[in-house]
């Protein structure tokens, strides 16, 4: 059988640092794995950028977020200056990934029209279906147009066309507290067509007529387990199971249960974080306490989802720790050159599956870890 977690004040901490310290936390780079605030990224993780090479930036950038990347010259400016204090090292363990469509007027929508085509739709529904099993934080819909004609009346064209996505987004079942609303007009263009005037310069200017859609994405990585759980070893040290789930803590297992709690708090609590807890800044807790004051007015679904979120993480500690006591002798004999991480220990039990113990062996079948 395996063991469950009895502590529920184990569980309801791990729950901060998922609501309050990772996935509402600022989308800013914390290390060097992890994406800045300040660009666009694709779902390979490689920074969006313009047809001159150039990259996209979003509304939160600003030379303290920039990269070598994309802005050098900002960088190596940035590294002479004093900041007014230290702030101490802070492990976030989530990566902002922005999985960015683009819908082009001439297949979205007809020419000089704000409705929204049938192929417009159908890849709307196939963009947000990719994500069924992710919890999609913010929908950033962003209108533009060409420069050709009016800019008052581009403005208000690129805002229309904004707005028919986002309709169609809550049609498809996206909440609307969600979906962040922008028109830009002619402004930001993909591409220039010096010279070129008439029918020529319409075809060259299409790629700027756009609506993009960026689908962001928190995902709490191994890191985020690791830090948790080294912390309660550190508080803790008297309790056996902590080392077992050390053992284990970098196995899928322990991150697949931090996202999809993710998500199930993520939509179920989304009405009322827009609601409560718009304005307040996020990490440190905040958004949690912004929450937990207003515990009283929670809908039955948030607190539903809250206490749902708490029993996917209990079991998945559970299995770590019935993992890590049935599989860490296996593990310090077969992998101790293995470093941790990224289900690298589970892997080499996998590939050694034929000299494991049978202990090992039936706890890996009995998690689905492995298949007879």
């Amino acid at each position: 059988m395996k063991k469950p977690i009895n502590s529920i004040r184990h569980i309801t901490s791990l729950m901060t640092l998922l609501i309050a310290g990772s996935v509402l936390a600022p989308l800013a780079s914390q290390a060097a794995s992890e994406h800045s605030a300040g660009y666009q990224y694709d779902m390979r993780g490689n920074v969006v950028r313009k047809a001159d090479g150039q990259c996209v930036r979003t509304s939160k950038w600003s030379p303290t977020v920039a990269i070598a990347e994309c802005d050098p010259e900002v960088v190596a400016g940035q590294k002479d200056i004093v900041p007014v204090r230290e702030e101490k090292a802070r492990v976030t363990g989530v990566t902002a990934k922005v999985d960015l469509m683009v819908l082009q007027a001439g297949e979205a929508f007809a020419f000089d029209s704000d409705k929204l085509s049938a192929v417009g739709k159908e890849q709307l529904a196939v963009a947000l279906g990719a994500h069924v099993d992710d919890y999609i934080h913010k929908v950033d819909v962003d209108g533009y147009t060409d420069q050709i004609g009016d800019d008052a009346y581009n403005m208000k064209l690129s805002q229309r066309r904004a707005d028919a996505v986002a309709a169609e987004l809550v049609a498809l079942g996206m909440p609307k507290e969600r979906i962040a609303v922008s028109a830009h007009g002619s402004a930001d263009p993909l591409v220039t067509c010096p010279g070129m005037a008439g029918e020529s310069l319409i075809r060259c200017l299409a790629p700027n007529r756009r609506t993009e859609v960026g689908f962001v994405i928190p995902v709490v990585s191994t890191a985020a387990s690791a830090e948790f759980v080294a912390r309660r070893r550190a508080e803790e040290v008297k309790d056996k199971n902590i080392t077992a789930e050390v053992d284990a803590v970098n196995s899928p297992m322990i991150t697949a249960a931090f996202n999809k709690a993710v998500k199930i708090v993520g939509d179920g609590c989304s009405k009322e974080i827009a609601t409560f807890c718009g304005d307040v800044e996020m990490g440190n807790n905040r958004v949690l306490n912004c929450l937990t004051a207003h515990e009283g007015q929670l809908s039955a679904q948030c607190s539903e989802s809250i206490v749902l979120g708490k029993a996917v993480v209990g079991d998945a500690l559970g299995d770590a720790n019935f993992f890590g006591s049935k599989c860490g002798p296996d593990m310090k004999l077969l992998c101790s050159d293995v470093t941790p991480g990224e289900g690298r220990m589970l892997a080499c039990l996998v590939e050694h599956n034929t000299n494991i113990t049978m202990r090992c062996y039936s706890a890996l079948v009995e998690l689905n870890l492995i298949h007879q």
